[in-house]
């Protein structure tokens, strides 16, 4: 009996496997529907190389990053299966990408393959997901600072956005519990959600078979062929040629590591990988108030219209000719995210090529000497660019913007003139929410910058922030030390970031040594609400010697 069963189950499954290769196919399927089984092969690839990393990765911020480098360096075959990883993923959203664009054009949407279309929209956007949830797990520069411009785009969404910023993050702060659950949503959460997608797409496709090319539903459809031999030949020729250019890739470059994330650093330039450029050039564009256009309102309306096309568009016309306007519209918004992405990685590099360059030019010569700059030529350059537009009042509560009627006092001329160069985010609305205002940058030359902070470093508050009289080079070990133990004790990470601790809602001090005057420091921990009227800073009530140890240890962080 047992022996009946067997038989009667490889029966069952050869019955299928021939009935799977018998599948009629229309006329006019062929080299263009060979895109499925290569997406099949990436989700093998994908899996069997991410177990493989999984074994030797350890998602810590303490040795996430030696991880990485201990499989590129010491394990077998270890560099070759990260770059399949990596190069892999890349070339799983060109081909999705290709996959559903042929699907468009031949209306494969429509009905009665509507779950068909959704379900695939529904597999980019989780392929998307694995993208940004995967390039934080390196814990390198590119990594780190990538996701936190990530995580800021889902904190510029209205009335949730705070609330989805905690989530993604896993606190307060990008770190440990960071790298913990993308990790975790990386390798188990979007693997299950890909595999029952994919599921449900297959299922689809099976049960509705190959969408005859161009044909109305009403219309008879003619087969001349079957999937196999044909077909499935077709497919593995492109299954196999496929993979041979991703391990050449692979195995000829290997995967990116850059230095191993410095979250304290100021200068480095956040990038994201490739598929993400269109989305960047958005933030480039849509700034200040206009910024929840690029990060939230259009890339929604794109992905709304991609799930609500088969709802949308109802003719029951296949052909090119007879749906001219959804196909030119689908074909200019495919142009302008193409557009965008180039644009994107042009625009990244010479972000990261300008960057280079400024540092290589720092290593050889000291900043430029203030004496050579022209006050003139600077206000001229102030007035025409409005920055008074923005900097119109005094410093006041929350100060954003800043007030600039006492810049001179309060900034180091040195890190002025880079910030006006290179300006970066550093205000928190709340909690880890960012103001929707932002410096923006104008591209000034080195030149400008100079002449312009000469203006700013002219305005002065003596009677606020007059001069101590303090030695602050004069700093001992004790002094430093003890002034570490009292920014513990007064809690200032609670509202600061200092290193890998603190809360995201004051300025970071990280480098705020390089950042700020001595002087302005102590009368503003001394006495906040003297220097800035209604600042939220909390006044501590310390005494002078407390204020001047604590300025001695800030002064060291740069």
């Amino acid at each position: 009996m047992a022996e009946t069963r067997k038989t009667k189950e490889r029966q069952g499954i050869s019955s299928k496997v021939q009935e799977f290769l018998a599948e009629p196919i229309p006329v006019g399927v062929g080299w263009r529907h060979v895109f499925g089984s290569v997406l099949l092969l990436f989700v093998a690839v994908q899996l069997l190389t991410g177990v493989l990393l999984a074994l030797v990765y350890s998602p810590s911020t303490i040795a996430a990053y030696e991880s990485v480098r201990y499989i590129d360096n010491h394990v077998v075959f270890g560099a070759f299966i990260r770059g399949l990883h990596h190069w892999t993923a890349s070339a799983f959203v060109i081909v999705l990408v290709v996959h559903m664009l042929r699907a468009f054009l031949y209306a494969a949407y429509k009905s009665p393959r509507r779950g068909t279309w959704v379900a695939g929209v529904s597999l980019l956007v989780v392929v998307l997901g694995f993208a940004f949830t995967g390039y934080l797990l390196p814990w390198d520069m590119k990594a780190y600072f990538a996701t936190r411009v990530g995580i800021e785009v889902g904190a510029s969404a209205p009335v949730l956005g705070s609330m989805i910023a905690k989530l993604i993050q896993g606190g307060s702060e990008l770190g440990e519990l960071t790298l913990t659950r993308f990790y975790a949503l990386h390798v188990i959460v979007l693997p299950l959600i890909l595999f029952l997608i994919l599921g449900i797409h297959l299922y689809y496709v099976r049960m509705l078979k190959i969408t005859p090319p161009w044909k109305r539903n009403d219309e008879p459809v003619h087969y001349e062929e079957t999937f196999y031999p044909k077909q499935l030949a077709r497919d593995q020729i492109a299954v196999a040629a496929v993979f041979l250019v991703v391990a050449w890739i692979a195995f000829k470059a290997g995967a990116p590591l850059e230095a191993k994330a410095d979250p304290t650093t100021t200068t480095y330039v956040p990038r994201p990988d490739w598929y993400f450029y269109g989305l960047y050039q958005l933030l480039r564009i849509f700034q200040g108030p206009f910024e929840i256009v690029g990060t939230v309102i259009l890339p929604t309306l794109f992905f709304l219209a991609l799930f609500g096309l088969p709802f949308i568009d109802k003719s029951p016309e296949r052909a090119l000719g007879k749906r001219r306007f959804a196909v030119m519209s689908g074909l200019f918004t495919f142009l302008v995210i193409l557009v965008l992405t180039v644009w994107g990685g042009f625009e990244s590099a010479r972000e990261v090529a300008g960057a280079k360059t400024r540092a290589a030019e720092l290593t050889v010569v000291s900043q430029p000497d203030m004496r050579a700059a022209d006050p003139v030529a600077g206000r001229k350059l102030f007035e025409s660019l409005r920055c008074a537009s923005c900097h119109s009042g005094a410093s006041h509560g929350v100060n954003i913007p800043p007030g600039l009627e006492f810049t001179g006092s309060k900034f180091q001329s040195d890190w002025l003139q880079q910030y006006l160069r290179e300006p970066y985010r550093m205000r928190w609305a709340d909690t880890n929410l960012r103001p929707v205002d932002r410096m923006p940058d104008f591209n000034l030359t080195e030149e400008e910058s100079v002449n312009i902070a000469a203006i700013l470093m002219q305005k002065k508050d003596a009677q606020r922030i007059g001069e101590t009289g303090i030695d602050w080079a004069d700093s001992d070990s004790t002094a430093i030390a003890n002034g570490k133990q009292l920014v513990a004790e007064y809690a200032c990470t609670g509202c600061h970031v200092i290193g890998e601790k603190g809360v995201n809602l004051g300025p970071a001090l990280n480098r705020v040594g390089s950042k700020l005057q001595p002087d302005y420091i102590f009368r503003l921990v001394l006495a906040p609400a003297e220097v800035i009227p209604d600042t939220p800073m909390k006044d501590n009530q310390l005494w002078e010697d407390e204020a001047e140890t604590i300025v001695r240890y800030l002064n060291t962080l740069r």
